[in-house]
């Protein structure tokens, strides 16, 4: 087994996989609470939905077996996250040496990652439906250029495979797609691929994985309705100031710089000290898929009228063309430079693990390091017979982590399918009460890194 993962990838890359997974999964007995998207989980995985609030229901759906094996409990919520990251590096490993065609400019690449700040910090700490379209994106390219040469019935199948994985993962594969579609259009190679009959197989295969969902999605529940408000409030109302056609360069170019800040310097100074130098790369498919997606961004972000973009959106469509970085520069002593890379992300991976620990010893507030216990013990000692109900999945997870065998339920849940506001629960409220409530009968003052307010109410006043 050994020698057979060693045959696909070099033994560093299999280390720094195996000791992200590790470390990913470890780093939760230093935390009090759970992150927000690991809440998030842990609140949805109770059930098995064909969706789940504005997300796809892939990750969750793997979240809920893996609680199956594993149990209900931090860690696997935590290994999971470690098993995507370490999957991310070993496919932009293998599709970085289809590309190249170098196992050392393969291997440098995948090293490279650990200067893309929001991969080495909010991915490997919390991203969980993000991690999975880097995923899926990144099996999506390999897929895709094993069919450029083998063009097999089962590539086609896989190819539908990983496009459904990827509409199943976030929404924001579709961008990826439309890139994708316009390339085909002026590229001979990608031509070839789709105006295949085979595509027939990706194309049906596709549709009826993604099917149920897309029917929860734009069904009579008319659920697509709120993952519209969501986008809305992420990128902003558009009510604001809106220099048209400036405005998503803008956000672009502030969003790109964040991505890749740590790399630009890191090649300036090789550059400067004549380590690397710079050469053209060949002008393919690929090349051409980098820029169709910068104008597909600039759109999107157009026709929404964003007022924000954050970097974690531009990863999973970016990230593969870290290759095409790479493949930019000549490098003079690439072995060396790969040495000091890996030990780089080594020591990286090692402050990740012991920066819960150092943030509680020097006083620099996260909201990890404040458990959920005085909600868990009140709602234990006087709601025992009630259904609970907290403000949203944040408590509704973390809550349900310290009491895995009861159901859990969060007040903004709009895909929950039935009236939260029963007759036999209490709702636990941030700050202020409803006036249609009743008084309440508990509250916690100076909860949490924000010092709320929580309050414990008994069921809606004459509400069903």
């Amino acid at each position: 087994m050994s020698s057979l993962l060693q045959g696909l990838w070099p033994k560093r890359i299999i280390i720094l996989v195996v000791l992200s997974v590790l470390v990913i999964a470890a780093s939760t007995i230093f935390k009090a609470a759970v992150e927000l998207e690991d809440a998030e989980q842990a609140y949805y995985s109770q059930w098995l939905r064909w969706g789940y609030d504005d997300q796809p229901p892939l990750y969750t759906w793997i979240q809920y077996f893996f609680n199956q094996v594993l149990g209900f409990n931090k860690l696997s919520f935590s290994f999971l996250r470690g098993i995507i990251f370490g999957g991310i590096l070993l496919l932009l490993y293998q599709f970085a040496k289809k590309m190249h065609k170098d196992v050392q400019k393969a291997g440098i690449t995948v090293f490279m990652m650990v200067l893309i700040p929001v991969f080495i910090d909010f991915t490997f700490r919390r991203l969980s439906h993000t991690s999975l379209l880097c995923f899926s994106i990144l099996a999506t390219y390999l897929i895709l250029e094993r069919l450029l040469t083998k063009k097999t019935v089962w590539n086609y199948i896989l190819f539908g495979v990983c496009i459904a994985f990827g509409l199943l993962s976030k929404y924001n594969y579709v961008l990826f797609l439309s890139a994708f579609a316009i390339v085909v259009l002026f590229d001979g190679q990608l031509r070839k691929v789709v105006f295949n009959g085979k595509i027939l197989a990706t194309i049906l295969l596709a549709m009826v994985l993604v099917a149920p969902h897309f029917y929860w999605l734009f069904g009579p529940n008319e659920n697509w309705s709120m993952v519209r408000e969501s986008i809305q409030d992420k990128t902003g109302d558009g009510t604001a100031d809106y220099l048209l056609g400036i405005t998503p360069v803008i956000l672009i170019i502030k969003g790109l710089i964040a991505l890749m800040a740590p790399l630009l310097l890191v090649f300036l100074v090789l550059v400067l000290l004549k380590k690397v130098t710079l050469q053209r790369s060949k002008w393919d498919w690929f090349s051409k898929l980098f820029v169709v997606q910068i104008l597909i961004l600039l759109l999107f972000f157009l026709l929404v009228k964003a007022q924000k973009v954050e970097v974690r959106w531009l990863l999973p469509l970016l990230l593969p063309f870290i290759i095409l970085w790479a493949k930019s520069f000549q490098f003079e002593n690439i072995i060396k430079i790969k040495r000091y890379a890996f030990v780089t992300f080594i020591v990286i991976i090692g402050f990740q693990f012991l920066r819960t620990p150092m943030e509680k010893v020097l006083g620099i507030p996260s909201s990890v390091h404040f458990g959920f216990e005085p909600i868990s013990n009140i709602l234990r000692q006087n709601y025992s017979g009630k259904e609970w109900v907290l403000p949203n999945v944040t408590y509704a997870g973390n809550i349900k982590l310290l009491n895995p065998n009861r159901l859990i339920i969060s007040n903004d849940d709009f895909s929950f399918g039935t009236s939260i506001n029963g007759k036999n629960r209490v709702f636990v409220y941030i700050g202020k009460i409803p006036d249609e409530c009743r008084k309440p009968t508990d509250s916690i003052l100076g909860f949490g890194r924000e010092k709320d307010t929580l309050f414990f109410v008994p069921n809606l006043n004459e509400l069903n």
